[in-house]
């Protein structure tokens, strides 16, 4: 495994804990501020990783947008369930699958191609 494929790797596990906070923070789990916050995890890995080692690649860039909404989408649900608006919220976790698929899609366009070159 290559360093991008390592990266990537890191990357596609951030995502997928960071569905899996969201999923339980809706269902009755705590809102960690941290976790969705710029110093999160994922916003982390792109600020020393992602935007330093693949900058240049046009993929980060929409890598780093998709995630931006999706962190938008999150703190709406957050709000929406806050407010007493669960079912809301419950129905809003298609919008945060949608942006995932889009994530994961994305990343893996970038690693295919990194592998090819």
């Amino acid at each position: 495994m290559n360093l991008a494929q390592v990266d990537f790797q890191q990357l596609r596990i951030k995502h997928i804990l960071y569905k899996s906070k969201v999923r339980s923070m809706l269902y009755g789990g705590a809102f960690d501020e941290t976790y969705f916050s710029r110093t999160g995890p994922i916003s982390v890995w792109f600020a020393t990783i992602g935007m330093v080692r693949y900058m240049n690649e046009a993929e980060m860039g929409e890598l780093a947008k998709v995630h931006q909404e999706l962190e938008a989408i999150t703190l709406d649900l957050y709000r929406m369930y806050r407010n007493g608006k669960i079912d809301e919220a419950h129905d809003g976790l298609k919008n945060v699958e949608k942006q995932s698929e889009r994530f994961l899609a994305v990343l893996l366009l970038l690693e295919n191609r990194l592998k090819e070159g």
